[in-house]
């Protein structure tokens, strides 16, 4: 099933462009917020009937096994992890946030990027730790700019028509 769709058109009331227009601050819980109906929901694009998935583990959910199994044998290898990256989540729920106290015990250092400055880890930010406050999708290339190259977002393709992001395309 392919990710979710940010939706681009005034349509959807849920645009940052149609939620500015109002300036939402769903903080205060004075500020009514919009309800969605079924039609400003994603769609599958092939049988245009079924709801699309975003693609991220809910909160309840568990991680798929495979996925488990390979994080657990990357952890448990006998090398050293030189860098944990802490993407776009607290890392408080378990299993996961048990790795960044597993990975620190290895030798690596912290790297957080969060739009929440608060969302750090269970055991906090250690001396030599990194937070970067911000949208992950700005962030994380920028980061890894030396590593992958400059990221042109416009040829990286929708991923929910199906083009997504593919290595040979990032260099």
């Amino acid at each position: 099933m392919p990710a979710l769709a940010i939706p681009t058109d005034e349509s959807d009331p849920t645009t940052n462009a149609a939620l500015a227009a109002r300036e939402l601050d769903i903080s205060d819980i004075n500020v009514e917020i919009p309800e969605l109906d079924y039609k400003h929901l994603p769609h599958c694009p092939e049988c245009k009937n079924g709801l699309l998935r975003p693609g991220v583990v809910w909160f309840g959910e568990i991680l798929p096994k495979k996925v488990m199994e390979d994080v657990d044998a990357f952890i448990e290898d006998e090398e050293d992890i030189d860098l944990i990256m802490v993407i776009g989540t607290s890392a408080k729920v378990y299993p996961a946030a048990g790795y960044v106290d597993l990975a620190r015990s290895k030798g690596a250092r912290v790297a957080i990027i969060n739009m929440d400055a608060n969302d750090v880890p269970a055991g906090g930010l250690y001396d030599g730790d990194w937070f970067f406050q911000g949208d992950a999708a700005q962030i994380v290339p920028e980061l890894l700019k030396s590593v992958i190259g400059e990221i042109d977002t416009e040829k990286m393709g929708d991923a929910a028509g199906g083009a997504g992001l593919r290595p040979d395309r990032l260099f």
